[in-house]
This record gives structure tokens, sequence and C-alpha cells, in this order.
């Protein structure tokens, strides 16, 4: 909480800062490979020089502080007094269904020496909103509403989009960022290799994702990688458990313009 506190009153982000606030197990490590292959465009780097072969992505972007709970780094980066710091925030949901399966897989792995953690207490743990980073859709909406008052300033993407249209994606990010593609077949190129340097499989497969080690949390970067995959919550969540779900999603999105079918 005192470091917390600190950051609150002392942190004032550059006019240039962009910040990634994405709740955990959404799409973050993704994110975060886009956006620096998109800045490092202008570096004419070759493969074997890309730095996200020696460097897992959240080496890139470290957290602000690692003692935030999500919840309370969204009241600081969208604290009014901030509002005018030119800074950018990029967001990006995804399926609520996923997203509690991939912190569910994520949290097995990191908690071996305590045994499996069943699913159903995973599914009433998120329902509930009772999560280290605070509950998921009060995360999910209020950076919503935000981009919808401040769209130069807050990106809101969703891990579905993504997936199923990257370029087009792409292009709206790197716009967003200040370094748009161009509309000509050279800007075609640069998507296209942004794309293939930031795919999840290509990530995957790296050696420092593979065996490394991310140091700040003594996490293994395989942690970070299992499948990446849109509707894997259908092998794991009961018909029971998905239908109470998409019945807390209808309730906590009625009104915001955002809607189950969106992801």
């Amino acid at each position: 909480m005192q470091s917390m506190k600190a950051f609150r009153s002392e942190f004032q982000p550059r006019n240039d800062d962009i910040l990634l606030t994405s709740f955990p197990k959404t799409g973050t490590t993704w994110l975060i490979a886009l956006c620096h292959n998109i800045l490092s465009l202008d570096d004419d780097g070759k493969e074997e020089d890309d730095v996200l072969k020696k460097m897992n992505p959240h080496e890139l972007a470290p957290p602000l502080d690692v003692n935030f709970l999500s919840d309370q780094v969204q009241d600081l980066l969208l604290d009014p007094g901030r509002s005018n710091s030119g800074c950018k925030i990029v967001h990006v949901a995804r399926n609520p269904k996923d997203t509690l399966v991939s912190m569910w897989h994520f949290y097995n792995k990191i908690l071996k020496p305590d045994g499996p953690f069943p699913v159903e207490r995973a599914v009433e743990s998120f329902c509930s909103g009772v999560l280290p980073w605070g509950p998921f859709y009060e995360n999910v909406v209020g950076y919503w509403e935000e981009s919808n008052r401040r769209p130069k300033e807050v990106l809101f993407l969703k891990y579905e989009e993504l997936c199923r249209y990257p370029e087009e994606q792409v292009r709206k990010l790197a716009s967003f960022m200040g370094r748009p593609f161009s509309s000509m077949e050279d800007g075609d190129a640069e998507v296209g290799k942004v794309l293939r340097y930031s795919s999840f499989n290509r990530l995957k497969e790296l050696e420092v994702n593979k065996n490394g080690v991310w140091e700040l949390h003594r996490l293994p970067n395989n942690t970070f990688f299992r499948k990446g995959t849109v509707g894997d919550w259908k092998s794991y969540l009961t018909p029971q458990m998905a239908e109470r779900i998409d019945q807390l999603t209808q309730l906590k999105l009625q009104g915001t313009g955002l809607s189950l079918d969106d992801f």
C-alpha cells in the first residue's frame, strides 16, 4: 500500500508514454510484443537482432509497480488530473470465460507445490470478483467507457478481433500509437513483419521463452505461453459454469454498449 500511495502521488507520465493496462491473461504478452515491434520498425534490424529473441515481452514493459492491483492502477491511470498528460493507454479485453480458463491454468502452473486449484473454485472466485487484481468486469467496463470519452488517449482492443482481423487491428493500434503504416505495398509488408515477429507460435518457440525466467517475479517464461486460442473454455467449463458466467456478463455489461457477442 505504501508503494502504491507513493506512486499515485509522484508518478507523472510523459506525453510520449504508452501505458498497457490489460487485465491479466487477456492477451497482454501478445500486446506488448505487437507494440514493441511497431515501435521498432524504424530500426531496420534483422530478425537475428530482435530483442524478443533474448527477452520475454514482459521484460520490455515491466509493471509500473508490482504491488498494484489492476483496479487501483485503473484509478491511477484514469485520474482526471492526469488526463492532459498526453500519454496514451492501450487496453485489450478478452472473453471472460477464456480469461478465466487461462488464469486458472496460469495459477496451476505457478502454484504446483500447493496442488491444483479446482476449476470450481476458480469460477467462484472469478464470479465474486475475488482476484489478485480485483474484479474483471469493473476493470473492462472502466476502460471501455473511458475509451469512448477519450478516444485519442485510450484505445480499447478486443482479443478476439486481434485474432480474427490481425492486419486491421494492428493498423489500428499503430495509428493510435502515432506510428501509422503506409496504405501502399510497403505498409502491407510492415504489417506482415510486425505480425510475424509478434506471433504467438514464434514467441512460444523462442529459446528464451522455453527455458528463460522473468527475474522480477522469478516466473518461468513458459508460463506465459499455453494456447492463445479463442474458445478454449469449452474444454474445461461445464454448461452450468458457462451459463453462470454468461448471465453475470450480461448483467455487468448492461447499458455499457458492450455485450457478450463482442467477444
